[in-house]
């Protein structure tokens, strides 16, 4: 019976590119799933253990910077590396791939390495910057957890760089259910250290969970023959390409990243449990992203890859219309559902142990706000990963400084009619802005590509 039920999927799943998508989606979705109601159950912990407390404030604005810029760099060299790395493959060899892919991996860990220490250089000019509500003794703990932390840059970039190179060996299921192991850590440190360490024992299992997660995505690739050790092959054609196009990922990562850099900046000067409450208004909607934007990004990025390398533009198209439309048909009546059921949720996950009635009620109004973004969000990701997959990364490098101030702006204004809940009102309102922009900015390029080159 099981043999039959994995043979008729197989066969669902292979053929189109479509039935590709959908199977790798719906894998990383199933997988994405399971770990996200485990951070829900994580956060639970956290919420009984911390409330919207100082300390917890300290900790979200102490890990805020380190796992920005990571995300940013390496996941901006992911989205640059994978398009090349795939074209190498499929038009070389796969041991030319592995080269491109030693070199991307040697530089990543030095620019890292040096990043890391710069940050622990120059924390105690940059941190008050962004922590300026923070009373001195606040700030202290903020800086201390900061330094202890940045082992977590250096072991999240080898984590996705190994993780996104098993993606594009559409090895996708162990890579989806990899980050469990960060919210399983740290639900056993809070309940075996919570007491006694308190702070300290929730940065501690966190770290904890990326070695983990590190070390399983490491084994797993070496099992696939890939080299886990950088190497330099030299300043090749391949290694150009990517390098050309890594500094426009870095803006457009950034165009998403920073945003959320800038919106705890502003929630810590609206005084305590700001930092607190704007995270957990954004969990929920974290969740629903992941099991539909974040799913439906890693499986269509090599699918578009392949078809840029072979010009088949008109089944770019074909591909972008099926899959908006099935997005809002399936985003739009979810986020009224999940708006009308707001304050269950926010009681259910939270209302426990330090968390009380008033920061149930705060982080309600967060979280509606927040929930308007996940139609534009998911398609978001379809536009972003179809730019890159075209190269094109340069429009996203334009769009990122016109979205920042954006942002910035919005946050400044609606804060003061909305308080807290205004940051996540101008995430929303950004995210409107930025889809239609970059929507029309990839059709014109679309055309411009197949008047240039048609079809091989």
């Amino acid at each position: 019976m099981v043999d039959r039920i994995r043979a008729k999927w197989v066969t669902f799943t292979t053929g189109s590119v479509n039935r590709k998508v959908f199977g790798a989606a719906m894998v990383v979705g199933t997988m994405t799933l399971g770990i996200k109601l485990v951070s829900l159950l994580k956060e639970s912990f956290v919420a009984a253990a911390f409330g919207t407390g100082n300390a917890y404030d300290a900790f979200i604005v102490a890990l805020l910077v380190p796992t920005t810029i990571v995300g940013i760099l390496s996941g901006s060299l992911n989205a640059a590396l994978i398009p090349t790395y795939i074209e190498i493959r499929e038009q070389e060899n796969s041991a030319a791939a592995q080269r491109l892919y030693t070199t991307i991996l040697l530089w990543n860990t030095i620019l890292l390495v040096a990043l890391t220490l710069i940050m622990a250089a120059t924390v105690r000019h940059w941190l008050p910057i962004i922590a300026s509500g923070f009373d001195p003794p606040k700030l202290a703990l903020a800086r201390n957890l900061l330094l202890w932390s940045l082992p977590i840059v250096i072991l999240t970039g080898f984590s996705t760089t190994w993780g996104a190179l098993l993606n594009a060996g559409d090895k996708f299921a162990l890579v989806a259910i990899a980050p469990v192991l960060q919210p399983l850590a740290i639900i056993l440190g809070l309940g075996l250290f919570g007491r006694s360490w308190g702070i300290y024992s929730l940065l501690g299992s966190t770290i904890l969970g990326v070695l983990l997660e590190t070390v399983l995505l490491g084994l797993a690739l070496a099992r696939r023959g890939h080299s886990l050790m950088p190497r330099w092959y030299g300043m090749t054609p391949a290694f150009l390409k990517v390098r050309a196009q890594y500094g426009a990922c870095i803006a457009g990562s950034f165009m998403v990243s920073g945003m959320g850099l800038v919106d705890q900046a502003f929630a810590s000067t609206l005084g305590p449990r700001s930092n607190s409450s704007l995270n957990y208004g954004s969990k929920l909607v974290a969740l629903v992203l992941s099991l539909g934007a974040m799913a439906l990004g890693t499986a269509i990025l090599p699918q578009l890859s392949r078809m840029v390398a072979l010009k088949n533009w008109t089944g770019i198209r074909r591909f972008l219309r099926f899959y908006s439309r099935v997005i809002l048909a399936v985003t739009i009546p979810a986020s009224l559902i999940l708006i009308l059921i707001s304050g269950f949720l926010v009681r259910i996950m939270y209302q426990h142990g330090s968390f009380n009635e008033a920061d149930t009620s705060l982080v309600v109004k967060v979280q509606i706000f927040y929930l308007l973004r996940i139609p534009f969000s998911t398609c978001l990701v379809l536009v972003t990963r179809t730019l890159t997959a075209l190269r094109a990364n340069h429009i996203l490098l334009y769009m990122s400084f016109g979205s920042f101030t954006l942002n910035a702006v919005l946050d400044y204004l609606f804060i003061q009619k909305f308080g807290i809940a205004g940051i996540t009102l101008s995430t929303s309102a950004c995210s409107v802005v930025i889809l239609l922009t970059l929507s029309v900015a990839m059709y014109r390029l679309l055309d411009k590509r197949s008047a240039e080159e048609p079809a091989s």
